[in-house]
């Protein structure tokens, strides 16, 4: 007895990607609709009709959780009315041309590009591809790839910057970045597309260098805030402020890089902004922040060799890190406002290890040190010939410098009391 129904949501979470090729689905429901799905474990809908004698293959859109079976439905459901109304639907987004065999839509040449020149081979592979999934995919996904144009490129990010009246400078630019390496890949496939479309398009301007530097105040409120804000996003600021490692570096941590009879957290070079592993020694003060965040995970700190999962971990998501962080760190912001009796100027949680760096500057810590704790490459003891021959990793160096540090940061809470614990 044949499946009348073909595709349900059920049938489609359980499938296994094949080892090679691709494999379709068939849906009982609409005529025509069929799930596509490669080596990759990308779904993707199609609808395969024939008009006027001539198969036409039209590309409907990726399974997604905003994009479900329900939806691919309703869509084919719309361009098989326009068959019956006389419309081409060749020509709508997403549907393959005449000329253009072997060309495909953004997303389709992405998955090639994706597996050729991204994964495993960058290290930023996870956030560029969450950027393309999150802001490229569902606004020109379906487009062909040779009908971007330079002002499609220049609308887009102008969305994307300016969306909703927020500005939203930086993601615009690092969506544009990502948009045009792909485009430069691209180029050699798309025998009809000229030039590059990024090329010339509009784009926010970068950004002047910050140079916000918190004073002794204001990190003694952050941390105070921090504090009473607890588990997971005040551990968080709290590890930021002790070991002055870059955020993301914290949130992907995993249990398994901390070492608790050395004392140490090792940062791996697949992790690290510029490629290479950096050795944090843990002061008295990072210890206890790090035992609290293994405790709240319900971790023992001594079997924590043995695991592998994300220590800042997200309850619904294992696999992913903790989400809300936007929230978490305006609730902060506003306790930190709150101690101090007035509005800080802006800061960010980057700017927490310039003030860190800053702050081991003023104790005396010498600049090859504080950037060894850094994991910063520059530096006269770091560039040109002498990056070659000095491979000394200051270890115990970076150590007497954060136990330093670790006793100014809570001389600094207990100095700088808030108001109304002084009564």
């Amino acid at each position: 007895m044949t499946n009348k129904v073909g595709l349900t949501d059920a049938r489609i979470a359980g499938l296994k990607a094949p080892a090679t090729g691709q494999m379709e689905l068939a849906d009982g429901i609409v005529p025509g609709l069929r799930l596509r799905m490669g080596a990759s474990g990308i779904k993707t809908y199609i609808l395969r009709k024939r008009v006027q004698g001539k198969w036409l293959n039209v590309t409907i859109g990726r399974h997604s959780p905003n994009f479900t079976l329900a939806n691919a439905r309703r869509k084919a459901r719309d361009l098989l009315v326009d068959v019956e109304q006389g419309k081409n639907i060749a020509r709508k987004a997403g549907a393959k041309r005449k000329g253009t065999k072997g060309v495909g839509t953004v997303a389709e040449l992405y998955e090639i590009y994706l597996t050729q020149q991204i994964e495993g081979k960058k290290r930023s592979a996870k956030e560029f591809d969450r950027v393309f999934r999150k802001y490229i995919e569902p606004e020109i996904g379906d487009r062909l790839a040779d009908s971007i144009t330079r002002t499609d490129v220049s609308r887009f990010v102008e969305k994307i910057a300016f969306e909703r009246g927020k500005e939203t400078l930086t993601m615009a630019r690092i969506v544009f970045r990502h948009l045009s390496t792909f485009y430069v890949w691209a180029l050699t496939r798309l025998e009809h597309l000229p030039a590059n479309p990024c090329r010339d398009a509009w784009r926010p301007k970068r950004s002047e260098p910050r140079d916000r530097v918190l004073s002794d105040r204001e990190l003694a409120a952050l941390w105070q805030a921090a504090a009473e804000d607890g588990s997971p996003f005040g551990h968080l600021v709290q590890m930021l402020i002790l070991t002055a490692q870059r955020r993301g570096e914290v949130l992907e941590a995993t249990c398994d890089e901390f070492d608790f009879k050395t004392k140490v957290w090792t940062v791996p070079g697949d992790r690290a902004k510029n490629g290479k592993a950096n050795v944090v020694p843990l002061s008295a003060q990072a210890l206890t922040i790090a035992n609290a965040i293994f405790s709240a995970a319900g971790i023992d700190p001594d079997e924590a060799h043995k695991q592998s999962k994300l220590l800042l971990a997200s309850r619904v998501t294992p696999s992913n890190s903790i989400s809300g962080l936007p929230k978490a760190w305006k609730r902060i912001r506003a306790s930190v406002d709150e101690k101090l009796g007035y509005e800080t100027g802006h800061f960010t949680m980057h700017d927490i290890r310039r003030t860190v760096a800053t702050g081991l500057q003023r104790l005396g810590i010498p600049l090859v040190v504080s950037e060894a704790v850094l994991n910063h490459q520059s530096g006269s003891a770091k560039g040109g010939v002498a990056g070659v021959y000095h491979r000394h990793q200051y270890t115990n160096e970076k150590r007497e410098a954060l136990a330093i540090w670790g006793r100014e940061v809570l001389q600094l809470v207990a100095k700088h009391q808030p108001k109304e614990d002084l009564k």
